[in-house]
């Protein structure tokens, strides 16, 4: 994968789709309005486990007959045998990658090694491990090992309500308000100290924008992008809100000046480049990057709707 496809995947939402959708055809040739995000076909637990290889089957299908992909899309099996079986029948130069479920520190190296290093790996955290510091660590030093497969991890907060003795996310809470918010701020610690990225945990309150909107500011000040959404209508209002205010791209502008004060104030704060020029460089790339998403899928939209304007029945 290339470092743009890397960029955007690590920035991007990424929607969740079933893999035993009867439109999945429309959903991954770009048919489907769903705005700029990534697309995962899941093949775990949101298929029942007695037509798993049944919809496995009819996405090697689909995408054997499909010719233009119109997203990044990775594919999500639920354990190494389905992951081998994928590897053996799927046409994977059409596949970005793969997502590893309950991810340990086992199970990603089986998954490289099982790739051949040919394919990124997305593990999931969302085991016992991820709620341990020493597993934590050992979860993060995994992803180092295999960086230049493992662009980042996910973080599997539902799974995580469910070892935290079986909660849920209460009605009107982001996940940063429940107990699973200091399991997130744990992660964080392990992985971003070992320069491993991670993505924004799942809303699963699909009708609660306003705790989707607040949630999302308390994913950007952690530095977590590419959040999971699980409905289209999520999806939108997540890419709007990683577009940086203008204020801030002026900001680390000045803080990345070759001779920026060592110290100075904008905007009634201070700035500090020694600190803050990280900050800054990151911003630029996800302004750079947001932009050019923008441009390219707007125009790839226009294109689609050619497309199905042609093939309209007269």
């Amino acid at each position: 994968m290339d470092r743009f496809s890397n960029n955007f995947t690590m920035l991007a939402p990424m929607l969740y789709v079933p893999a035993d959708r009867t439109d999945l055809s429309e959903v991954l040739s770009g048919m489907r309005d769903y705005g700029i995000c990534s697309i995962t076909v899941c093949l775990e637990d949101a298929v029942r486990p007695d037509n798993r290889k049944m919809a496995a089957i009819a996405l090697q299908r689909t995408l054997d007959e499909l010719s233009y992909i119109a997203r990044p899309t990775y594919i999500r099996p639920a354990d190494a045998k389905a992951m081998q079986w994928l590897l053996e029948f799927l046409p994977i130069d059409k596949i970005a990658g793969f997502i590893l479920p309950k991810a340990s520190v086992e199970s990603i190296h089986l998954w490289v090694e099982m790739s051949l290093g040919l394919h990124t790996i997305i593990p999931i955290m969302e085991t016992r491990d991820a709620l341990d510091s020493v597993g934590r660590r050992e979860l993060a030093q995994a992803c180092v090992a295999h960086s230049s497969q493992i662009p980042g991890a996910r973080i599997g907060a539902n799974d995580i309500f469910s070892l935290l003795g079986g909660l849920r996310r209460p009605s009107g809470r982001t996940v940063y308000e429940t107990p699973v918010g200091r399991v997130i701020d744990g992660l964080l610690e392990a992985f971003y100290s070992q320069g491993v990225k991670l993505c924004a945990p799942v809303c699963d309150r699909i009708s609660e924008f306003a705790t989707l909107e607040r949630e999302l500011k308390e994913d950007i000040n952690r530095g977590l992008f590419a959040k999971t959404a699980i409905h289209p209508n999520q999806v939108k209002a997540i890419w709007k809100s990683y577009e940086p205010y203008p204020d801030e791209i002026e900001d680390a502008r000045r803080i990345l000046e070759p001779n920026a004060p060592a110290v100075f104030s904008s905007n009634g704060d201070m700035l500090e480049p020694s600190c803050h020029a990280e900050w800054a460089q990151r911003l630029i790339v996800r302004d750079a990057l947001y932009r050019k998403a923008s441009k390219a899928v707007t125009i790839s939209s226009c294109e689609n709707r050619n497309l199905a304007s042609r093939h309209k029945p007269q």
